[in-house]
């Protein structure tokens, strides 16, 4: 349950958000814009209006405007506050399980990795090999091939299983992914960050 009421508020801050730059926008502009149902946007709606955090004016029989009251602004800075709270969260725990996961590599006598993905786990990856002083030596990711990442250029997989000169950490925390990854290069020493 408390799973659902934090989507709940990220949608409630996501609303927040989108009417601060627009309040003119439909329910069904909202619905497109957050991404969830036209039935869950007027429910928010709402909520939201029997809270006092948005007054709707009406400017003529078609048309209405939503209006952020000031305890809507409290509201919302609240919500951000509790968005921001959850991401550092989130990154002290990724780190920590990161950390956990690669640090053997040293022991083994391995210097240099290869990361694959690019994604906000790859960036937390990239701090933590940093601080057990792991070089790294390739970014991999087929969608990104050519672009930079952190100044390095990113390269495919068939280059990367043409060299073969480091370790590759699959930047992943999700189980089928994983698992296919693993199946699908079981050539290739891939250390992943979940069993």
């Amino acid at each position: 349950m408390r799973e659902k009421t934090g989507n709940l508020d990220i949608r409630e801050l996501e609303i927040f958000e989108k009417l601060e730059n627009n309040g003119h926008l439909t329910q069904r502009d909202l619905s497109k814009e957050v991404g969830i149902a036209l039935g869950l946007v007027n429910h928010l709606l709402k909520k939201m209006v029997k809270k006092g955090w948005i007054k709707i004016k009406n400017i003529d029989a078609k048309k209405i405007r939503y209006l952020i009251t000031p305890e809507g602004a409290r509201e919302k800075s609240s919500l951000l506050y509790k968005r921001v709270e959850s991401t550092i969260h989130f990154y002290l725990e990724a780190k920590r399980v990161i950390k956990d996961k690669v640090m053997h590599l040293k022991g083994e006598g391995v210097e240099s990795v290869s990361i694959y993905g690019i994604n906000h786990i790859s960036e937390v990856l990239f701090i933590v090999l940093k601080e057990l002083g792991l070089e790294l030596t390739t970014v991999v990711e087929e969608k990104k091939e050519g672009e930079e990442w952190f100044g390095y250029k990113v390269i495919g997989m068939e280059e990367f299983v043409e060299n073969k000169d480091s370790v590759l950490i699959l930047a992943s925390f999700d189980k089928r992914e994983i698992d296919r990854f693993c199946k699908e290069y079981e050539d290739v020493k891939v250390v992943v960050l979940r069993e």
